[in-house]
């Protein structure tokens, strides 16, 4: 007779059998899958945050070299502006020079036409001694062509970005030919030469100079428009604003204007 199991024995091998059985062996692989994946989802976090930082240093490069380029085609407008007002100026002096000529020429010719007969000797003797005695020196004039080549001279270094000479230069210009046909000019290359030196405020004083002194100057206009980059340069956009609005309001058919507008947009 074969001896039976009892049933509390047979229920305890089940629970065994549960255990350690099939079931449980298959427990272990699906663990690790979900460890798998999680380390994936982290990995891929990881090299999407790596992405998105390369875009953001990508992007700050961009920038950067838009910046320089922007920086080289000032330099550049600045060196042709220079050599138009050059050019522009040794016209309008040589205009003058012939205004000039025909205009002395035309009193000589006048002044020979109305003076009366030689008079007798002895008249000549009587009129001689007052004339000498009311005989007053002409004031002596600006010598055009020595201010041009002041003026010349102190541009040239703008344009190579020799700022700090460029400034003593005008300095000592404007203290020669302090109200001088290129004194204007003079304050803005200042100023210009100032900014280049990352010196905000002192440009900003030599722009400022240029309008109270010199406000209806051909200038005027570019002066306002550096002022309002110097004003957002030193992080003072209410400012740059109240100039940019100023400009547009004074001199509305300026190129200065225009360039003024398309800045404008930027600050609202």
């Amino acid at each position: 007779m074969k001896p039976r199991l009892s049933l509390p024995l047979f229920l305890v091998g089940l629970v065994i059998a549960g255990q350690f059985g099939p079931g449980r062996a298959l427990a272990g692989p699906a663990e690790d899958a979900l460890a798998q994946a999680a380390d994936l989802r982290k990995a891929l976090v990881a090299q999407e945050d790596r992405i998105a930082r390369l875009e953001s240093q990508l992007q700050n490069q961009g920038l950067l070299n838009l910046l320089n380029q922007v920086e080289s085609l000032k330099a550049e407008v600045a060196r042709l502006r220079g050599g138009q007002e050059e050019q522009a100026y040794k016209l309008e002096l040589a205009d003058k020079r012939t205004r000039d000529l025909f205009a002395d020429l035309d009193g000589r010719v006048k002044e020979l036409a109305s003076r009366p007969l030689a008079p007798a000797p002895d008249a000549v003797r009587l009129q001689v001694a007052p004339a000498l005695v009311s005989a007053t020196p002409p004031p002596a004039p600006i010598d055009s062509e020595s201010e041009a080549r002041a003026y010349e001279t102190a541009q040239s270094l703008v344009k190579v970005a020799k700022y700090k000479e460029a400034v003593a230069a005008f300095q000592a210009f404007l203290k020669q030919y302090p109200n001088g046909q290129l004194a204007a000019n003079a304050w803005y290359w200042t100023g210009f030469a100032h900014a280049g030196m990352s010196d905000l405020k002192a440009a900003l004083a030599s722009f400022q100079r240029l309008l109270k002194d010199f406000p209806t100057s051909p200038k005027a206009p570019d002066a306002m428009l550096s002022m309002a980059r110097a004003q957002i340069q030193m992080n003072e956009p209410d400012l740059a604003r109240a100039t940019l609005e100023q400009l547009i309001d004074k001199h509305p058919q300026s190129k200065a204007a225009e360039s003024g507008k398309k800045l404008l947009t930027t600050l609202k």
